[in-house]
């Protein structure tokens, strides 16, 4: 072994540690890059349930759906109806109030029991913003990617047309697509709160600069 060789050896590890942190690094945004296909998000009885609640609340046909699954927090889901949206919030969350003692130590799920109250807000778009905010995710939805990639803790977000077509994905990073489109989730909740339409103008146009972004992915 030459005497440079022991030197060289911890910057060689070094380099190569660096290298395997970037590939899972790599892996992981990759892996939130797009939206996985449904397997029981839609048809088990918790979602379900929570979608029915939501779509009765809102009362008409929608041709997207968005629905928000947390893990320590109220569910809730927005519709695109037309050129407008409705937000529907949950007053307590679906999934706890499911528990139900049958015996001293046992417990288990019963999704007909509760009755959860729900709060709807909604709020008009333009023709053009409801039409391309549509295709936007419809086109998401239309091509999702197993990534085996699971979580534990965290907000579940499942996307649905009125088609069928159905794609989720879980806490994803904010820079990759599949977190752009959960920003824009974001933004159109806040949006549905909105009355003035001076507020309205001000929040289609940075709804638009986000889907402008997502149009050139």
């Amino acid at each position: 072994m030459s005497p440079g060789s022991a030197s060289r050896r911890p910057g060689a590890l070094k380099t190569l540690l660096l290298l395997l942190l970037l590939e899972v690094f790599q892996s992981s945004a990759s892996a939130h890059d797009a939206l996985e296909p449904c397997r029981d998000e839609r048809n088990d009885p918790y979602h379900t349930r929570v979608n029915g609640l939501i779509d009765k609340a809102v009362g008409k046909p929608s041709s997207i759906q968005l629905t928000t699954y947390p893990s320590f927090a109220s569910e809730s889901g927005l519709r695109v109806v037309g050129s407008e949206l409705y937000f529907v919030e949950f007053a307590r969350s679906f999934w706890e109030e499911s528990f139900e003692q049958v015996s001293r130590h046992k417990y288990r799920m019963n999704f007909k029991k509760p009755d959860i109250l729900t709060r709807t807000r909604h709020a008009p778009l333009s023709a053009l913003a409801a039409d391309r905010i549509r295709r936007v995710y419809t086109s998401a939805i239309a091509k999702p990617k197993e990534s085996g990639h699971m979580g534990l803790d965290g907000v579940s977000y499942v996307f649905t047309t009125s088609d069928g077509a159905c794609a989720w994905t879980w806490s994803p990073e904010p820079s990759t697509r599949t977190g752009r489109l959960v920003e824009l989730l974001k933004r159109l909740e806040k949006h549905a709160t909105l009355s003035l339409p001076i507020d309205l103008q001000r929040s289609e146009k940075n709804i638009m600069q986000l889907v402008r972004v997502m149009e050139a992915d």
